[in-house]
Formats: C-alpha cells, sequence, structure tokens
C-alpha cells in the first residue's frame, strides 16, 4: 500500500511539457497515395483517431513529447511506433494482404506478432459476424489449433489443443471469468458485438493469469473508443434460417477531448435448429440478452474508465427426459433449461509513473446458474441446481522501459465464493465454498537486436479453498480446507533473419483442483460424480516451436507443440453402483499425461484480388499409463479461396469465399467414447458495402453446412444421444455504421 501511495504522490509531481499535438500524413509506401480511413490508436492514452481523405491525421495533445501507437489499415502492414510531436510525420504503410500478420494485445503489452514468442491466433470482429457461426465458441473453433465443446449450437465451450474446462481462461476485457467453468455444459459468457478482436494465446500463460491457465488464454478485447469529439452508432441484425434466428445489436460510441463512453445492446433469440436429415433436434433453442458499456476519462496523469457487462442467456437441454416431453416447435423454454445471470464491474485505470506505466484494475463479478425442469409444475419453476457465484478480483503491475528492455513487477488475485442452495443440494455440484487467490509476477522482455527479442519470467501463486457442505439425501458433500501454492516460469525468444522467423517457448503451469473436482458427490449432467479430496494440483511443461515464412505474397507457419502433464485431472466411470438415481459412479482421478501435435498455416495471395488459405490442425492425447485422453477434437484440414477487390460498379470492398473444412475419423478413444467417422463441409460466405446517398450499408450472406450434410463431430455432447449436428444454416447479416462530430 506505501509502495501504491508513493506512486500516486510521484504521478502528481512529475512535471510534464505542454506540447502541440501529434499530426502526421499516411501513405502508401510504393504509390506513395495518401491511405484514407488509417486508424492511429494511442493504446496506453487509449485515444483513437483516423486519417481523413488526404491521409493526415491529428492525435490531440496528451501533454507529453511522445507517444506510442498503432497504425493500421485494411489491406496494410500493421505498425508499432513512438511519435514525437517536433513536427509532422510522414508514414509509410506497407501492402500486406496476408492474414497471419497481426498487432498482439494479450499477455504484457501491445506487439507486434513477430515479437510474441508464444503461439497466438486472432479472429477480428468483423470476421466474427461473416462467418455466419452462431456461438462464440464455434467462430473461434475455426481457428488452426482450436475446437468446440458443444451442447446444441448456443451453449458451446472453446477447446485449446485438446484442453478445456478449467485448464484454459477466459478473460472478458483482460478480467478473468469465473462461471462455473468445471463443465463443458457452462459455457464463458461474453458479448462478441462490443468486441474489437478476440485473442488467442495456445500454451501455458500461467506466469501472467495465475492458475487454471494452463492450456491457454481466450482474451475479448473491448472496442476503441470513438475519435475525439464524435459519436459513432452501429447497428447489426441477422436472420439464421436453420433456426429461425434472430439477432439484434445497438452500439453507441462517443468521445470528447477528454471524456469517452459507449454501450452495446445485443438481443439473441433462436428455435430449436434442424440436422442434416431435417430432423428437430429438440430443446437446443435458447436466448440472449447482453448489455456492455464503458465511461472513461483520460488526462495527462493517464486514463480511466469504467465497465459494467450484464448477460442474461437461457439455453435449452437436450437430454432423455426433455426429448420425451417436448412437442412444440417454439422459442420458449418450459422443460429443462439454464437460466443464467452474469454481471460484471471492473474498473481499469493507467497511470503514467515517471518512465513507467502503472496499472491498477479492480472488479466484480456475479454468476447466477439456475437449472430448471419444470415451469408447469405445481411448484413454480421447479429447480434442480442454484447457484450464486461471487468474485471479487484485483490486480496490478508496473512497467519499465529502459534501454532495450521492458520490465513488469506485478500481482493479482481474488476471492470467490459461492452460495448454493442447499434445497437443490442433490444436483448442486458445488457446496457453498470461499476460494482465496493471491500471485506475484515479474517479467523481462529484451530486445537483443533487431532480430533477436528473449523474454522471461516467474511467479508464485498461492490458493485456499474451503467447503461447507449440507446434507442432501443422505450424500453429503465432502468438506476441504486445502491450501494450494506452486512456482511458475517461462522463457522464450524470437528472432529473425531475412524473412525467417523463429520462436521458441518453454513454459510451465499448474491448476489446482476445481471444487467440483474435490467435493462432488451427487447427481451432475444426470449421472452420479464422485469427487477426492486428497487431488493434487496438475503441473504441465509445454514447449512450443514456430517457424514462421514471409516471402512476397506468401507467408507459411508451422507450430509443433508438445504439453506433459502432471497429475491430470480428470473423469471415469467405476464398476460401482450410484447410491441414488441409475448406472455407475463417476469418479474424478489423476494421472500423468501428455498432449501433442501442432498446426501448419499458408496464406497465399499470388494476386491482389485472390486470397488462398489452408491449415492443418493435429492433436493427441494420451495417459501415460496407457489409453487415451477423452473429448481430444478430431485432426482437421481447411482449405479457403477468398476473392476480393476495391471496388466492382456500386460495390466498396466486395468479397466471395469459399471454405472446405475437413474432419478426420477419430478412433484414438477415451473410456466410454465411441468412434466417429470422417466428414467434410462446404462453407460460402459473400458481401459488400453499399452506399446509398452517402450512407454505408455493410451487407453479407453466409451458408454454412452447405450441402446440408448429415454428421456428429466428436465433441458434441449430444452425440450419445445419437443426435446430429446442425444442418444448412444460410445467414442474412447487414450492418449500418453511422459518424457524425459532436
Amino acid at each position: 500500500m506505501k509502495l501504491f501511495i508513493t506512486f500516486i504522490l510521484l504521478s502528481f509531481t512529475h512535471v510534464l511539457i505542454a506540447q502541440d499535438n501529434f499530426t502526421g500524413t499516411i501513405i502508401d509506401s510504393e504509390t506513395l497515395e495518401p491511405i484514407v480511413g488509417a486508424t492511429i490508436y494511442a493504446f496506453n492514452h487509449n485515444k483513437f483517431t483516423e486519417t481523413d481523405q488526404n491521409g493526415n491525421f491529428i492525435l490531440n495533445s496528451t501533454k507529453t513529447t511522445k507517444i506510442e501507437v498503432e497504425i493500421s489499415a485494411d489491406a496494410y502492414k500493421a505498425q508499432i511506433i513512438t511519435l514525437h510531436n517536433t513536427n509532422k510525420v510522414v508514414i509509410k504503410l506497407t501492402v500486406n494482404l496476408l492474414e497471419l500478420e497481426e498487432i498482439i494485445i494479450t499477455g504484457n503489452s501491445n506487439k507486434s506478432r513477430e515479437k510474441v514468442s508464444v503461439s497466438i491466433e486472432t479472429v477480428k470482429k468483423a470476421n466474427l459476424f461473416k462467418s455466419g457461426k452462431i456461438s462464440l465458441a464455434d467462430n473461434l473453433s475455426s481457428l488452426p489449433g482450436l475446437s468446440s465443446l458443444s451442447n446444441g449450437v448456443g451453449n458451446a465451450k472453446p477447446v485449446i489443443r485438446g484442453l478445456s474446462n478449467t485448464n484454459i481462461v477466459f478473460l472478458n476485457n483482460g478480467i478473468k471469468a469465473e462461471n462455473f467453468q468445471f463443465s463443458s455444459n457452462h459455457p464463458f459468457i461474453s458479448d462478441e458485438f462490443s468486441a474489437k478482436k478476440i485473442e488467442v494465446i495456445k500454451g501455458p500463460v500461467s506466469l501472467i493469469y495465475g492458475s487454471d491457465a494452463v492450456g491457454g488464454v481466450i482474451n475479448v478485447i473491448k472496442e476503441n473508443p470513438a475519435n475525439n469529439n464524435t459519436i459513432e452508432t452501429k447497428i447489426n441484425t441477422q436472420y439464421h434460417s436453420n433456426t429461425e434466428g434472430y439477432v439484434t445489436n445497438l452500439g453507441v460510441k462517443i468521445s470528447g477531448e477528454k471524456w469517452f463512453g459507449g454501450a452495446s445492446f445485443t438481443n439473441k433469440t433462436h428455435k430449436d435448429y434442424q440436422n442434416g436429415n431435417g430432423s428437430k433436434v429438440i430443446n437446443t433453442r435458447f436466448k440472449e440478452l447482453n448489455l456492455s458499456s464503458n465511461i472513461g476519462y483520460r488526462n495527462k496523469l493517464g486514463n480511466f474508465a469504467l465497465y459494467f457487462d450484464y448477460n442474461e442467456p437461457t439455453y435449452g437441454l437436450t437430454n432423455q427426459k426433455s426429448i420425451s416431453v417436448i412437442t412444440d416447435d417454439s422459442r420458449k423454454n418450459d422443460y429443462w433449461y439454464v437460466d443464467l445471470e452474469n454481471k460484471l464491474l471492473a474498473l481499469k485505470n493507467k497511470l503514467f509513473i515517471g518512465e513507467g506505466i502503472l496499472d491498477v484494475n479492480l472488479s466484480y463479478q456475479q454468476n447466477i446458474r439456475k437449472g430448471i425442469a419444470d415451469t408447469s409444475s405445481i411448484y413454480s419453476n421447479m429447480m434442480f441446481a442454484s447457484m450464486d457465484l461471487s468474485t471479487l478480483s484485483y490486480n496490478s503491475k508496473y512497467s519499465l522501459k529502459k534501454n532495450n528492455s521492458k520490465y513488469t513487477l506485478g500481482f493479482n488475485g481474488a476471492y470467490i465464493k459461492n452460495d448454493a442452495d442447499d434445497f437443490y443440494g442433490n444436483s448442486n455440484p458445488m457446496p457453498d465454498t470461499n476460494i482465496s487467490d493471491f500471485g506475484v509476477f515479474i517479467v523481462d522482455e529484451a530486445e537483443i537486436s533487431d532480430a533477436l527479442t528473449l523474454n522471461a519470467g516467474l511467479r508464485y501463486d498461492m490458493r485456499n479453498m474451503k467447503s461447507y457442505p449440507f446434507n442432501s439425501s443422505g450424500i453429503d458433500k465432502y468438506q476441504i480446507d486445502n491450501n494450494y501454492s506452486s512456482l511458475s516460469g517461462s522463457v522464450g525468444s524470437t528472432y529473425k533473419i531475412n524473412n525467417h522467423l523463429f520462436k521458441f517457448n518453454i513454459a510451465s503451469g499448474f491448476r489446482s483442483p476445481n471444487i467440483s473436482e474435490l467435493t462432488q458427490n451427487g447427481i451432475h449432467q444426470a449421472r452420479f460424480e464422485r469427487g477426492d479430496i486428497n487431488l493434487k494440483s496438475q503441473r504441465n511443461y509445454q514447449f512450443d516451436f514456430n517457424y514462421h515464412l514471409h516471402i512476397d505474397k506468401l507467408a507459411f507457419d508451422v507450430s509443433p507443440f508438445y504439453n506433459n502433464v502432471s497429475n491430470y485431472i480428470y473423469i471415469v466411470q467405476t464398476e460401482e453402483n450410484a447410491p441414488i438415481g441409475n448406472g455407475k459412479i463417476y469418479q474424478y482421478i489423476q494421472n500423468d499425461a501428455k498432449l501433442f501435435g501442432g498446426e501448419v498455416a499458408l496464406d497465399y495471395h499470388p494476386f491482389n484480388w485472390l486470397g488462398l488459405h489452408s491449415n492443418y490442425s493435429y492433436t493427441k492425447g494420451e495417459l501415460k499409463n496407457g489409453g487415451y485422453l477423452t473429448q481430444i477434437p478430431q485432426n482437421r484440414y481447411v482449405a479457403e479461396v477468398k476473392l476480393q477487390k476495391n471496388k466492382i460498379s456500386a460495390f466498396k470492398n466486395p468479397y466471395f469465399i469459399v471454405n472446405l473444412t475437413a474432419y478426420e475419423s477419430q478412433n484414438n478413444l477415451g473410456q466410454l467414447e465411441t468412434y466417429t467417422p470422417k466428414y467434410t463441409l462446404f462453407n460460402l460466405n459473400f458481401g459488400s458495402t453499399l452506399a446509398i446517398s452517402k450512407q454505408d450499408f455493410n451487407w453479407y450472406i453466409s451458408a454454412n453446412n452447405l450441402f446440408d450434410k448429415t454428421y456428429v463431430n466428436h465433441l458434441s455432447a449430444l452425440k450419445p444421444l445419437n443426435l446430429n449436428n446442425i444442418g444448412r444454416n444460410i445467414v442474412f447479416g447487414l450492418t449500418i455504421p453511422f459518424k457524425a462530430g459532436i
């Protein structure tokens, strides 16, 4: 606390000289023509502007002599540069149609992708909608190395290189989400319409984010503020033919010289989906209501922002009971569904302290989960589970650049409390629980030369977990008061020689058992599950290598990995009869395991109007004492042809994409898993921008599973019920942007 107060006092006494605005011109490096609509984003100051018709920009004064900015424009390679306000600058951008290039935000700082030693993937906001996928997890599953666990079309969860649930961390605007993520039926909740883009780190990132980030991190990054003295509005709408689904979104952003704010409202509603045979898959209907808002202030001391997110999704549960009682074809959930309510209040502050930057963030989350069996019962909304999870989290870090190195020292932690209603204790997988987390870390990033970058770091974590069991039909939850601690670290490097880039990273992470794995002793997901209070923490060591070749209009990427996991936690069916319900007892156990594989990607643009993309993902998971891990995705090959032009007649930026995704058969089967045959899906996407009376209309049409293929994915939770995945879905989408000065 004394150190924090000292930083604050220094920020007030530090003398900053008032300077003029930063000005410049952005041009094409070959034609020297001005680039219109290029964006200049000062990420540390949260300021944003664009170039005008002449390629000129003005970034309002931040009362400092220099500022780091991200320069980006469609079809050009993005740059991070330092602007000085001594004179007007001319910035040249190089044409780059290759889609493997990106500026990375997740982790310790903004940097170019070639400076990041870990394997990372990105999805831009526009591509989230144009793909026509229904859920966020399905959108991410198209990335190399990613898949999704699904229970229908709305209730889906991402998988990174064979790891999911508590083995990955989901960040909403940099805040770690807590929403009972131990189960594949508990999806991560976020409003993708409020996102600028989504970044996925593949591999252990425990160094920055602590326990649970052993498989990777997914970060939903919020949109930049509006340009200064501007109000921006967007209307987004979609219609999904398969589910008769409607999606409506309204987003508003406004920004003055110092104040900025915005809000995004989204409503989704879908009926049960049809498979390739034209049959309805009962009770896959769902609806979502999302609100994201923010307000902030920036000055020479730093920038300060308050965020509030509210999500209210309802997902139908497809099981033997719901299939037998639901006969209607409506959007309403009456039988067997989960009713969720998620709130997030976050305060994010960035202070300029001398030559360094101090980040101080606080957040409060509440996730209420209710499982409802029958609303027609004489008991109003007869529930089978009710839990209320509250999380108070905090994190702070101080970053300082000296010469060619950047040092970061920080800490973060959380206090998590679950309030489980004991009336439904038989099927509440978590009892009343208190969890306390705290960790400290230090990271050093050094640019040895223009070609070589090194990074290394250490972290120490402590976690205390307490449960307060209650009696449920004679079956008691287990009581624990367990402490876990661990040292994590990583070492990585990037080396570039001519057009060749080499990355190498060794990282170690840990995951403590979750409360369900420790204390569960009752019905969960229609089976009897039993925990083990003596489970140890998982410890993994992952080795990542990446080779990247970039020549003219071609990029080639290969990323093998090997992940060794000690005390891997998983669930198996025993031979013991369940004390309640039908069937056997499912027991959480642990053994050593390994996951290995990799991804290969090729991006080739023989002409500016033609792009050829392909990638292959391979993942294999094995137990070291013999046998295969469950829920390992099918290996997958993707081939894509993209046609695009700047303008055709009245259509601006038209594109046409044909996509083929081929899934290999999965015969490396874990316990109780069945063989999954291979299948191939064809997808089609096209659209453009149409200007009518100077107003832009961005329209798109996408057809997923174009030929209405009947298939089942290996990671579908509906596979044991012999229910296929979704058939042909044609999506009609429209985005209407408005912008005006204030």
